[in-house]
């Protein structure tokens, strides 16, 4: 953590940090509240390539003017799938569960997996995401590009 806490990295105070990590999180001065999932490093699956996650990152790109074309949803699944590799994911998962440091419980049912969480209405703006409809999820949103729309 002190690396972190160095300006070119995260830069916060040390302590800050640490709380961070271990499940309290600093609001502000003298407002620490236990936030047991605040940094999730494995459990519940954080570190498994969800296509749907990829999709959502470009989305915001879409959304904020990175990709300045609309595209069709099947060019976010196509990208998705070119960058996020669940096979090489599996491939060590596996070997960390025949070497006995993990359990198979601990990841993904990997003959089910889709890549494709079920929807959800849990981002902070409460807005239902679909992985599977970016389209849609863009449409949602009052500001942000629409159709062909083009920054200059």
């Amino acid at each position: 953590m002190e690396i972190l806490a160095q300006p070119y990295y995260v830069g916060a105070d040390y302590q800050v940090i640490a709380n961070s990590m271990a499940g309290t999180f600093e609001y502000e001065k003298g407002d620490s509240r236990e936030a047991a999932d605040f940094n999730l490093f494995f459990r519940h699956h954080a570190t498994y390539s969800y296509y749907s996650d990829a999709i959502w990152f470009l989305t915001q790109m879409r959304r904020w003017g990175q990709l300045p074309h609309a595209k069709p949803d099947s060019w976010f699944s196509d990208i998705a799938r070119k960058v996020y590799r669940p096979d090489i994911y599996e491939i060590a998962a596996r070997e960390l569960i025949v070497e006995g440091k993990l359990a198979v419980t601990d990841f993904p049912d990997f003959a089910t997996e889709s890549g494709f969480k079920p929807p959800q209405n849990t981002f902070i703006d409460g807005i239902e995401y679909d992985g599977t409809a970016p389209n849609a999820y863009l449409e949602k949103f009052a500001i942000g590009l629409k159709g062909d729309a083009q920054i200059d």
